[in-house]
């Protein structure tokens, strides 16, 4: 039996039926129209198969979306970048990586201030993601990345960080971090995001290259180790490589997230004119496969991330972090 893939090819654009405020109780769930693309799997690895069979339908469908605040954030500085979840723990990076501060999603509260080991480096930590490895069988935490957004001499970097949590003489918790190791993406364009396809241990880098009008490539990699010590690679090394047409919209990219062979992202900024986005990029149809406007539904501000807490797709804010559904009908 052929296996069915569905895809959005629609932006998906909401009724302005709520304020324009971050709003802090439960929403109630909104009904959007999409279309779905219908094909097998053998016309998305081909798609200039002939065959009759490989033509698509495109067939009506709803999903609803509904959220809620989770959790108010109260960060030390306002130029908080990306995130990544591990456990309860929820760590937040800040543009210069001078430090990361961690927040506990389960009692909801702030943790404490972890001094960045590595500081001087030219990094914007636009995405942060925890990969598969750790130093020690003991550590709590694999290794965390943060990726530098920044392209410098047409090099761009992926610092990894090894962050230590241990028990202090009377019993409260301890904090620190160790840099690692880097990998710098040679030869890559603009505001490059990395992000860990965990299952496969795949790297797969986002990036702007100059001279495509606007187009975003997508690379995937197999994840270096940190027994290789610093590490370079560019395109020849990739495994996959496609392209996708610029987005239809003004809006920079935001935070970077893998999961179920998609990379789920935020983007717009508050001091523009940007569009608020939540987008998917489905890399096995390699296409981009749903785009949400969140100013439609009342979400304003600047989103930096996108993490899953206890299976719970979440989208962190500067202030703030929600509790985002998406669902079909029944």
């Amino acid at each position: 039996m052929r296996k069915i893939l569905f895809f959005v090819t629609l932006i998906i654009f909401l009724p302005s039926v709520l304020s324009c405020t971050h709003a802090d109780d439960h929403l109630e769930e909104y009904s959007v129209e999409i279309s779905r693309v219908v094909a097998d799997s053998a016309t998305m690895k081909d798609s200039s198969s002939n065959d009759s069979s490989s033509k698509v339908v495109i067939v009506k469908d709803t999903i609803k979306l509904s959220y809620e605040m989770f959790m108010r954030l109260t960060p030390t500085v306002n130029s908080s970048q990306g995130s990544a979840c591990y456990g309860k723990y929820f760590l937040q990076c800040y543009s210069g990586n001078n430090f990361i501060e961690v927040f506990d999603l389960e009692e909801k509260k702030y943790v404490c201030k972890i001094t960045n080991p590595h500081p001087g480096n030219k990094t914007h930590a636009n995405t942060a993601f925890f990969g598969n490895q750790r130093i020690s069988p003991d550590d709590f935490f694999p290794l965390l990345y943060i990726c530098s957004g920044y392209t410098t001499n047409k090099n761009s970097f992926i610092h990894a960080y090894r962050i230590i949590k241990y028990e202090n003489a009377d019993g409260t918790d301890g904090w620190n971090a160790e840099y690692v190791y880097t990998i710098t993406l040679k030869g890559f364009g603009s505001w490059t995001e990395g992000v860990i396809d965990q299952t496969n241990n795949i790297l797969w880098v986002k990036d702007e290259p100059n001279g495509t009008e606007g187009e975003y490539h997508y690379t995937s990699f197999q994840m270096p180790e940190y027994e290789d010590g610093n590490v370079t690679i560019n395109k020849e090394n990739a495994i996959t490589l496609f392209a996708l047409e610029k987005q239809p919209f003004t809006s920079s990219n935001q935070g970077h997230l893998f999961h179920d062979n998609k990379i789920l992202l935020v983007s717009g900024t508050s001091y523009t004119e940007q569009k608020l986005a939540f987008i998917v990029i489905n890399t096995l149809t390699q296409t981009r496969e749903l785009v949400i406007d969140l100013a439609e539904i009342g979400l304003i501000g600047e989103p930096e991330s996108v993490f899953y807490y206890k299976d719970q797709l979440m989208i962190g804010y500067r202030g703030a972090v929600y509790k985002f559904n998406l669902y079909p009908n029944k």
